[in-house]
């Protein structure tokens, strides 16, 4: 299929007014002092109050915004997720600081954009390629620092600079992607904090990369080289982060890995934690216990602590030892006590196991609507890029290719927000382009051959709209109607379809061939089969329901 490039104002999330961000300058020697004082001793929301306050000065008028270095930024972008300072803490004062520090990074790029703060060069990960021995030395080297090191203003010692650095701890974009998504499945606790940390990230790349498409296009419609354009591009903070990917199409399908992470063992063995114990619950204090110790009243049948619940532990355990000395009881009860165990302990260490006997079209089993925006955002980013820069990455064609082998075998329940989204994620050019090339697979081989870009009504009617998938299963079939009632809304919607005879004919002769494929063949379905079964009759009724009701609306 050959692919045009849409224009800018394609894609949904491109703003199309020029955004006037303040000039910067850094911040005075002696706040920078004060700040780094602050931080060093962990006073992290009075260092973040005096930032905010040097940031928003003057907010309105020609006055410029006053920055600290980069090292500054990349410590708060740390604090936003660190675990000692979120979900493995109870203080307060701690999950307050990590709340401000999120609070004045999105001051700092809304303010002044990527750019010119400093924030592009701040998001830095480590080289992927770098061992961990590398690591090691590296570290202990800028521990070490040369005297002039030491002696530089706003030079800051802390843990959370070098070896508890995010930048440091996590080696790639993919390692940070596989691991925040696998948590919105698997570490719900965590998922809280990373999806806000991801938000801030795709609008930093998102705003530094809009921020050099202007320039890109005047010295493209002023020269008409491509090689113009990438030498724009190529400094951009998203270029930086593909290019670490390494050229190769296995290198390339990490990182759709990474976006479309499950949570599964499989997953989680190729994006673990970026902290250790990272996904552990904070530890309760010891004296919590002795501090809520009960005064016993017999009389009123108060025993105190003696029959509290550990208590009670202790003596079920130790009647259980004494069943198996005169006994030989059946282990299926032991073997229950430590399974309730272990769930018990998971439990503590804030884990959730994805249930394998549940629906795997279920939504929340791919992490909720707020991971599953994330992950279209982030694949949203990545064609826009590709659209612009095609020699970086992949181009569009090859993209969507890639996109197809891993949207392709989803859930129903996914896939569909995918292609059907609720909220576009790729504007209509693009969306169009990659349906197209999803759903040519899967159409019956009568269907007429299709590969041009753009779609127009008569193309719709005779390629797409009267056609079942190749195969009798329930799925494919709805997949197939999701996908052409995805066609059909991207006419409706640019205005480009009328309501005639013929094209309510062939609609509803698509809607009776996809019932008639999928009619029973005479073998039993039980269990996830079944279910999924009844899913994808539900799907494609209430999809034949939207169309039709589409044409009505269209007349």
């Amino acid at each position: 299929m050959h692919h045009s490039s849409p224009p800018l104002s394609s894609f949904p999330q491109s703003r199309q007014s020029t955004v006037h961000y303040r000039k910067t300058r850094p911040l005075p020697i002696q706040l920078l002092d004060h700040c780094t004082v602050c931080i060093e001793e962990q006073l992290y929301s009075q260092a973040f109050s005096l930032l905010s306050g040097a940031l928003t000065s003057g907010t309105g008028s020609s006055g410029e915004a006053h920055i600290p270095p980069t090292q500054h930024l990349a410590l708060a972008a740390t604090l936003v997720v660190h675990p000692q300072l979120t979900t493995r803490t109870t203080s307060p004062d701690k999950q307050v600081a990590a709340d401000d520090a999120l609070g004045y990074l999105r001051h700092v790029n809304s303010l002044t954009g990527p750019r010119a703060s400093g924030l592009d060069q701040a998001f830095r990960f480590c080289n992927a390629a770098t061992s961990i021995r590398g690591k090691r030395t590296r570290t202990r080297v800028s521990e070490i620092g040369s005297d002039d090191e030491d002696e530089k203003p706003g030079r800051i010692r802390s843990p959370y600079v070098e070896k508890e650095s995010l930048w440091t701890n996590a080696e790639s974009f993919c390692d940070v992607l596989g691991w925040a998504f696998n948590c919105s499945i698997a570490h719900r606790h965590r998922w809280d904090r990373w999806k806000l940390w991801l938000d801030l990230l795709l609008k930093v790349l998102q705003d530094d990369l809009e921020s050099r498409l202007p320039e890109a296009e005047k010295l493209y419609a002023a020269t008409g080289s491509i090689a113009a354009v990438e030498s724009i591009l190529k400094d951009s903070m998203f270029s930086r982060y593909v290019s670490s990917i390494g050229a190769g199409r296995n290198n390339k399908r990490r990182l759709m890995r990474a976006v479309l992470a499950d949570g599964q063992p499989k997953s989680l063995a190729e994006f673990g934690e970026i902290w250790k114990h990272e996904a552990k619950a904070p530890k309760q204090k010891q004296d919590d216990r002795s501090s809520k110790r009960r005064k016993l009243d017999l009389e009123n049948g108060d025993y105190g602590d003696y029959f509290d619940d550990s208590d009670e532990g202790s003596l079920q355990s130790s009647v259980r030892r004494s069943r198996s000395v005169t006994a030989n009881p059946s282990k299926r009860q032991s073997r229950a006590a430590s399974k309730h165990e272990d769930d018990s302990e998971e439990e503590a260490n804030g884990t959730t196991i994805p249930n394998a006997s549940g629906s795997a079209s279920d939504i929340d089993s791919f992490g909720g609507m707020d991971a599953l925006h994330l992950r279209q955002r982030i694949l949203a980013l990545l064609t826009l890029f590709c659209l612009k820069n095609p020699e970086a990455f992949l181009d569009t064609e090859d993209l969507f290719d890639l996109y197809t082998e891993f949207f392709r075998p989803l859930p129903l329940a996914i896939f569909q927000q995918f292609v059907l989204p609720t909220k576009p994620w790729l504007g209509p050019n693009s969306q169009a382009s990659l349906v197209q090339m999803l759903l040519r697979p899967l159409l019956v081989q009568t269907a007429p051959p299709y590969d041009e870009n753009a779609l127009k009504q008569a193309e719709f009617e005779a390629h797409y709209a009267p056609f079942a998938a190749n195969g009798t299963g329930y799925v494919d079939n709805a997949k197939v109607s999701l996908m052409i009632e995805s066609l059909l809304r991207l006419l409706w919607s640019s205005e480009n379809v009328e309501c005639t005879p013929r094209l309510r004919r062939l609609v509803e002769e698509g809607i009776k061939a996809r019932k008639e494929k999928v009619a029973w063949d005479g073998r039993k379905k039980a269990g996830v089969k079944l279910k999924a079964d009844a899913e994808a009759v539900l799907v494609m009724d209430c999809s034949a329901d939207r169309m039709l009701t589409m044409l009505d609306m269209a007349e």
